[in-house]
C-alpha cells in the first residue's frame, strides 16, 4: 500500500522561501507524495506565472483576490482526492525522509486525524514551544495570548498535541472534510488553525466522526521553518488588530459563556501592553479600536 499525499501551499506575495519550499517537496517528497497545489491568493505580482514555469510538475491555482490563508487553503485541498494532505507553508523546506515518517505513523495510528513533523529554524534550533500547544483557556484569551507550550522539551516519541501550528500538518482528508477545512472568517490569517483543532476535538467522541485521536506529532520527521512569511507584507498596527479580532472571534465561538469576561480582560491587556509598551502604542490602540467591530461579529 502507498498512501497518496496531496501537498498544498498557499502564497501571498513574499520572496524566495516559496522557491525553496517547492524545491524541497519535488526532491525530498518521496514515493508518497502525489502532487503539488500552490494556490497563490490575489498576489497580483505576476509571480505565479513564474512559478507555474519554473514549477511545471505543480498545479497552480490564482485566485483573483485574497480572501485569506484559510479559503486559499480549502481551495488547494478540494483538488484530488488523495487520503492525505500535506498543508505546508509556504517558508517551509520538507527534509528527506519527512513525509515517509508522517505516513508511516498514521498507518500505526489508524485512529488518528493527522501527524505534524517537528519545525527547526535555519539554525537547527527546535520551534516546539511555538508550534507544539495546547488550547487556549479563557484566561488566556481574556489576557491576548495562545494556549501555553504543550511541551518542555522537544518530543522524543510519537506524542499527542492539541493545537500544533498549521505551518505543517499531514491530515486525512476524510477528518478535513468532515470538519469543512479551515474557517475562511478568520482572514486572512491568524486562530483558524486553532479553530480547526478546538473543532476537531469537540468532534473526537461522536461516533461517526472519522477520527478518535487529534494530532500525533512525530519526531522523526523534521521541517525546517524560517517562520514571519505571513507578517512581510503587514505594519504591526495591522497585523496586531488582525491577530486580536480573531482571537475574540474564536473566542465567541468556543468560549461564549466567557466572552464578556474574555471581552472585558482583553482590553485590559492591550491597554496595559500600550502602557508598557510606548514604542507599540499605537499599534495597541489600533487593535483596540477593532474589538467594537469583533465584538458585533462574535457576539
Amino acid at each position: 500500500m502507498n498512501p497518496a499525499v496531496r501537498a498544498v501551499v498557499v502564497r501571498w506575495r513574499g520572496g524566495d522561501e516559496i522557491r525553496r519550499c517547492l524545491a524541497s517537496l519535488l526532491d525530498h517528497g518521496g514515493p508518497h507524495l502525489a502532487g503539488v497545489v500552490l494556490v497563490d491568493s490575489g498576489s497580483g505580482d505576476g509571480g505565479a506565472e513564474c512559478l507555474a514555469t519554473e514549477f511545471p510538475s505543480a498545479q497552480v491555482l490564482s485566485l483573483p483576490e485574497n480572501h485569506g490563508f484559510a479559503y486559499a487553503a480549502d481551495h488547494g485541498c478540494a483538488e484530488g482526492d488523495e487520503p492525505f494532505l500535506l498543508l505546508l507553508n509556504p517558508d517551509a523546506e520538507i527534509t528527506q525522509g519527512a513525509i515517509e515518517a508522517l505516513v508511516s505513523l498514521l498507518d500505526d495510528h489508524p485512529g488518528a486525524a493527522g501527524a505534524i513533523p517537528l519545525l527547526e529554524g535555519g539554525d537547527g534550533e527546535s520551534q516546539h514551544r511555538w508550534q507544539l500547544r495546547r488550547l487556549p483557556t479563557p484566561l488566556r484569551l481574556a489576557l491576548g495570548l495562545s494556549g501555553t507550550p504543550a511541551f518542555t522539551h522537544p518530543p522524543s516519541d510519537p506524542s499527542p498535541v492539541a493545537q500544533p501550528a498549521a505551518a505543517a500538518w499531514l491530515v486525512r482528508r476524510s477528518v478535513w472534510d468532515a470538519l469543512g477545512g479551515l474557517d475562511p472568517i478568520f482572514a486572512p490569517a491568524w486562530w483558524e488553525d486553532v479553530d480547526f483543532c478546538a473543532r476537531l476535538g469537540a468532534r473526537l467522541g461522536d461516533p461517526d466522526f472519522p477520527a478518535d485521536e487529534g494530532f500525533v506529532v512525530q519526531p522523526a520527521a523534521r521541517v525546517r521553518h524560517a517562520g514571519g512569511s505571513s507578517l512581510s507584507g503587514l505594519v504591526d498596527s495591522a497585523f496586531l488588530a488582525v491577530f486580536f479580532y480573531n482571537l475574540l472571534l474564536y473566542a465567541g465561538r468556543h468560549h461564549h459563556e466567557h466572552l464578556n469576561s474574555i471581552r472585558r480582560g482583553l482590553r485590559g491587556s492591550l491597554t496595559l501592553r500600550g502602557l508598557l509598551r510606548p514604542s507599540r502604542r499605537e499599534a495597541y490602540k489600533a487593535a483596540l479600536a477593532t474589538l467594537a467591530v469583533a465584538d458585533e461579529d462574535a457576539g
